[in-house]
């Protein structure tokens, strides 16, 4: 009995080693083991496709790539192995197909037509118009009278309404002279607090904290760049903008850049036509653990962390 019982504990202690094993092995492949990137953009105007776009991402010996190609195939693919686990176009064509369905189930009826309304009745005297009553016609010496009462009411609401604009445009004006003295007090005391806020954020900037912080993470950032920039670069260009000025500056930048470039790209100006044509072919690796680091570095930094505070704490 006590035999068996080992043996099961064995087992078990195996099976528990095996997992365990296997899950630092996972680990440290998705830490240590780069994802690798590779683009290729090619520019021709004669050519039917004239611009064609090729990128390829792989991990782990191509075990786990994901690619997206323009235009002949205009949507990200992602594989493990031979096996697709994802496509955009069907994921569009699947979210297309259920709004379709959706517009099906949800489309209205269209009403019954409506009975054509009764006509109306024609009066007694043949015509379409109903007949006027002879005791509603008024003289015309009354309509007189009511005119000119109408035009003396005009004139007065007119000078009134005048009247009443002018009393308001004095107080108004009245109003601004005798608040101009607490304005420019106003004034004054936001600009006495924002030039305490920039000698507060100059003082800071001035500290050893700010330095020490600027130091620590400033080189770790650049480091994540330099680890994750291409490792290599290659292309042939042919510019021209139709001006042989803009042509000529734009040959002075890449003279500026030569020293970062190096020979890895050639550009062939062209002084007589606006065109931009050639080939580039850059190829890169991100590591996990690179990054992880950086992010732990630069969260966990002490003065970094006090500098957070000190601007949230003027910001409130």
């Amino acid at each position: 009995m006590l035999s068996v019982l080992l043996t099961i504990l064995k087992v078990l202690g195996i099976i528990i080693l095996i997992l365990l094993g296997t899950i630092l092995t996972v680990i440290l492949l998705v830490l240590f083991v780069p994802v690798r990137y590779r683009i290729m953009v090619h520019r021709k105007t004669q050519e039917e496709t004239p611009v064609s776009v090729k990128l390829k991402v792989t991990w782990l010996l191509h075990v786990v790539n994901a690619a997206f190609s323009y235009p002949e195939a205009a949507f990200v693919r992602v594989r493990i192995f031979c096996f697709t686990i994802f496509r955009s176009d069907k994921a569009k064509d699947r979210d297309t197909a259920t709004g379709e369905d959706k517009e099906k189930e949800h489309k209205p009826q269209k009403p019954p037509s409506a009975k054509p309304l009764l006509q109306e009745p024609v009066s007694e005297n043949g015509s379409g118009k109903p007949e006027e009553n002879i005791s509603d016609r008024k003289p015309e010496v009354h309509e007189k009278q009511t005119e000119n009462d109408m035009a003396q009411n005009v004139s007065g609401k007119k000078k009134a309404g005048i009247l009443s604009k002018l009393l308001e445009f004095i107080k108004k004006l009245w109003s601004v002279i005798k608040n101009i003295k607490y304005t420019i007090l106003k004034i004054c005391d936001k600009i006495k607090h924002i030039v305490k806020n920039i000698q507060y954020y100059i003082k800071i900037l001035q500290s050893d904290t700010f330095k020490r912080a600027w130091t620590v993470c400033s080189g770790q950032v650049f480091s994540l760049l330099k680890s994750i920039s291409p490792r290599k670069i290659e292309g042939s260009l042919l510019i021209g903008t139709g001006d042989p000025a803009s042509t000529g500056q734009v040959l002075a930048v890449y003279g500026m850049l030569y020293p970062l470039l190096g020979n890895h790209i050639d550009i062939v100006p062209d002084f007589e036509q606006q065109i931009v044509e050639g080939d580039l072919y850059v190829k890169g690796k991100i590591t996990v653990f690179k990054a992880l680091k950086t992010a732990w570095i630069v969260y966990f930094n002490k003065d970094l962390r006090r500098l957070i505070k000190l601007f949230k704490r003027e910001a409130a």
